[in-house]
């Protein structure tokens, strides 16, 4: 398997990023990331020295450059070595450092991984609930031990919520669901309409009705290569809309078998309580961290290689949205490839 990198892939919240460089692998790739106090640019470069190959993580910050921290050389966000310290200070193009695209969007940086005269900002993952005034929003991040493709698998199918996490779904959900896919280029959706459910554990956080269940919609939106969006709310009145907690699900391949994964979940009530920030946020990270992704482990752990169809698996109805995803990827790696 080979990694689609003409797209771009998230590299980190923008506010993580301080006053110190901050190293990422994404795509079997070191890469350092810091923000130039001189113009507040972001920039990527790959996280090596030219010369003896040092990480430049571990390098300082000036005001428009980074330095490395072995011998001091210093380079721009450019990538070009503007200092060398030795000898008579040539500097020869050997010494420059490849750079990588960079946007910031969505409070995220992105760093696109292939041809940089390809990087093209409109192939951003559109999610403008984002910046709606109307929602409050928290994040996290954690470590999967497996293949991205696979995390992949488990966003676009829904149907695992039930058996996997009771804090999100109610006996019998599965079987109260209608589930509908389509495919818009390069876009892929999952539709699931829930009828009388229970007040899942989640919306009970948010929940303000005397109704013990009501209609729940889950929406996934799958932007190619490894961007989610989560369109989730409850109703018992379709006039009121009721409480949504849509999520957000940024996936960066760092290897084929390690992802680093990205999450937001906002909220259209009870802005401002932290009690609620702190409810939520443990509610989110707990279901990706001890449940998902274990259960990810163990699957890939029953596997022979990260290739799904090579195993032959069994199909049912829900999982056309992730075939689809597949399919998407390997096309355009192949497109890539013939390029």
């Amino acid at each position: 398997m080979t990694f689609l990198r003409n797209a771009w892939y998230a590299a980190g919240w923008a506010s993580d990023l301080g006053d110190e460089p901050v190293a990422r692998t994404i795509l079997e790739e070191p890469v350092v990331l810091f923000r130039t106090a001189e113009d507040g640019k972001v920039h990527a470069l790959r996280d090596a020295c030219p010369h003896r190959f040092a990480p430049l993580s571990m390098g300082k910050l000036m005001p428009d450059r980074i330095k490395c921290p072995y011998h001091g050389l210093e380079f721009a966000g450019s990538g070009k070595c503007v200092h060398n310290p030795h000898g008579k200070g040539a500097i020869p193009g050997s010494l420059s450092v490849p750079a990588f695209p960079v946007a910031e969007r969505y409070g995220m940086l992105w760093v696109w991984m292939g041809a940089a005269d390809k990087a093209d900002e409109s192939a951003l993952p559109d999610i403008p609930r984002l910046e709606d005034d109307d929602f409050s929003w928290i994040h996290g991040v954690l470590e999967v031990d497996g293949n991205y493709q696979l995390v992949l698998d488990n966003l676009l199918d829904l149907t695992h919520v039930e058996f996997l996490h009771p804090m999100l779904a109610s006996e019998g959900n599965s079987q109260r669901t209608t589930f509908r896919f389509e495919q818009e280029g390069d876009v892929v959706r999952a539709y699931y309409d829930v009828v009388d459910e229970p007040i899942t554990g989640l919306f009970q956080i948010l929940w303000e009705s005397d109704a013990q269940t009501a209609g729940l919609h889950a929406y996934m939106h799958w932007h190619a290569p490894a961007n989610l969006y989560l369109d989730t709310g409850m109703f018992s009145d379709e006039a009121d809309g009721g409480p949504k907690i849509p999520t957000v699900h940024f996936l960066a391949p760092e290897s084929e078998g390690r992802t680093r994964y990205y999450w937001a979940a906002g909220r259209n009530r009870q802005h401002g309580n932290e009690q609620v920030s702190g409810m939520l946020h443990f509610a989110t990270q707990n279901a990706f961290e001890n449940e998902d992704e274990p259960m990810i482990r163990a699957v890939r752990s029953r596997m022979q290689s990260n290739n799904l169809f090579a195993h032959k698996p069994a199909l049912l109805p829900m999982d056309e949205a992730a075939v689809r995803a597949r399919r998407v990827i390997d096309k355009r790696i192949a497109a890539e490839r013939a390029e």
